[in-house]
């Protein structure tokens, strides 16, 4: 039999930031976004045809502070799934490579940046926080992100993680608890023999033409860059449609920087 899980489903404007010694990850949710984007958390549960909605939080309903406490499971660190692990992000994830962290955008590794471009922490609302959990890509971009720097500089960054999951195994069902603390308020996983899943969205549902969404985080990140200085985001999502989702949408990863101030 499977072991029950919890499993955090991120989409969307969201900074991850996970601690050099894997002690903590705090997500950080785009307070700035572009017109469309709205901030959801919705608590999913096993039923007859799948998982059904259990509960949803809505701003204003939604603390500044959040806390994900999964208590009394084998794994008692932060891991991010096959990672480091080469990827060529010019071809389609395979059966192998599509649930590495890598596809994440580190903004701050050598594909971009490479070094600290730090964050300001009060630019994020709400800012999420776990302990414990094994980070991977739950799904691809269906296109390719671009990104620009200076007039000539234009680069086919290739695919990129737009929805990214933190997995929590439930691993010892008679002792272990998970817990989403909303501020003062502690939203119990009542059935710790069953999968549940927990989705923070801060996406858009749907997204035309060009678009450029992740330029937003430099509201956000990287106040000491010049404008010639930042790599400029942009994917083309082919027309109307629903969020597919789009490249120039993903949830970027940290991996020098916490979030300040």
């Amino acid at each position: 039999m499977p072991t029950p899980k919890v499993t955090l489903i991120i989409k969307g404007l969201i900074a991850i930031f996970v601690k050099t010694d894997r002690t903590e990850c705090t997500l950080g949710v785009l307070a700035d976004v572009p017109l469309g984007h709205k901030l959801t958390i919705i608590f999913r549960k096993p039923g007859a045809t799948g998982m059904v909605e259990h509960k949803r939080l809505e701003p204003p309903n939604i603390a500044i502070n959040l806390r994900l406490d999964v208590q009394n499971i084998s794994q008692n660190r932060v891991t991010l799934r096959k990672w480091p692990m080469f990827i060529n992000r010019q071809v389609d994830p395979t059966s192998e490579n599509k649930d590495s962290f890598s596809w994440a955008v580190d903004l701050e590794n050598a594909e971009l940046y490479g070094s600290m471009i730090g964050a300001r922490k009060s630019a994020f609302t709400p800012i999420l926080t776990f302990t414990n959990g094994d980070l991977f890509t739950i799904l691809t971009s269906r296109n390719h992100l671009f990104t620009q720097r200076g007039i000539f500089d234009t680069r086919d960054f290739g695919f990129v993680a737009n929805i990214i999951g933190a997995q929590f195994l439930l691993d010892q069902p008679s002792n272990s608890t998970a817990v989403f603390h909303n501020g003062l308020e502690p939203i119990v996983i009542p059935d710790p023999n069953a999968d549940w899943e927990i989705e923070i969205n801060n996406d858009a549902p749907a997204h035309s033409g060009i678009v450029t969404d992740a330029n937003h985080y430099y509201k956000a990140v990287g106040l000491g860059l010049s404008e010639p200085q930042r790599f400029l985001f942009m994917s083309n999502s082919g027309g109307a449609g629903p969020a597919g989702p789009e490249a120039a949408c993903f949830s970027g990863f940290f991996s020098e920087s916490q979030p300040q101030g």
